[in-house]
């Protein structure tokens, strides 16, 4: 399922998720770069769920479901990053693929310390995908109302993590860690490869892409929070959707939602 790129690929940021994805992603915008991908962002993620799971099968040999002859072709990833300039966060999932597929975008790796990393993986998004309300929805839920959202997600996980639980998830966090970083770094030419630390602010970004600095403050954006609120709204919207898909009379469907909203937020709560 292809489509002409609308835009061309100028910034590949392929920093690992928990590295300040949202930031960059942030970022990238204020420089000029239309549409960065950026899954916290709403550009189409939802739509874009079967082509990710067809890019994770042809991807991830440990998944149970890879297909060795499958590929992902240029078009293929157009399909999915064609309106976009710039992609963060999902991306760096697939990023030797990427890079291949893009070989004229420049490519920005942020390296978070591992140990801070691992901690805010597993406390965020392992926490987060695997939770209760996620396991609800997932189980209950989405077969009801025809989403497929948490499924992908977690088989893309799966997949880049070697893995086939949440255990494994974490024992083989570091081995891929280093993996990512390693290929990265063989794969990308030096005049093409920035190698990035937020803190550092505008400077080394701006140089490197060749763009004039902002006025503005280079962005802190608290993605932890911005993971919660997303899944909270999406908690409470697949509610309502099956609600609807159920026909449950309108008068009850406020109070319905409101009680399972509750339930999420305590969950977070006391977590």
């Amino acid at each position: 399922m292809a489509s002409k790129p609308i835009r061309e690929m100028k910034v590949l940021s392929l920093g690992l998720p928990r590295t300040g994805t949202l930031s960059m992603a942030e970022a990238l915008e204020i420089l000029g770069y239309q549409n960065v991908y950026h899954c916290l962002r709403g550009l189409n993620f939802e739509q874009h769920c079967p082509l990710f799971s067809h890019a994770a099968d042809a991807t991830f040999p440990t998944l149970k479901t890879y297909r060795e002859n499958a590929e992902m072709t240029r078009e293929d990833w157009d399909a999915i990053f064609g309106a976009s300039e710039a992609a963060t966060e999902v991306a760096s999932l697939f990023g030797p693929q990427l890079i291949t597929a893009y070989p004229d975008a420049k490519v920005v790796l942020v390296i978070r310390d591992f140990d801070s990393w691992y901690r805010s993986l597993n406390d965020t998004l392992i926490a987060g995908l695997w939770s209760p309300p996620l396991n609800f929805i997932a189980s209950y839920i989405h077969p009801l109302i025809g989403v497929t959202t948490i499924e992908v997600i977690r088989k893309m996980a799966f997949g880049f993590f070697e893995a086939d639980s949440v255990d494994s998830v974490r024992t083989n966090a570091r081995a891929v860690y280093d993996r990512h970083h390693r290929q990265i770094l063989e794969m990308v030419p030096a005049e093409r490869l920035l190698i990035y630390d937020l803190k550092s602010g505008w400077g080394p970004l701006c140089e490197f892409l060749g763009k004039p600095i902002p006025e503005s403050e280079f962005p802190r954006s608290n993605e932890a929070e911005a993971l919660r609120e997303m899944a909270r709204a999406k908690f409470t919207g697949e509610i309502l959707a099956l609600a609807k898909a159920i026909f449950l009379p309108k008068f009850l469907t406020a109070p319905v939602s409101a009680m399972f909203n509750s339930l999420y937020l305590r969950y977070l709560h006391y977590r």
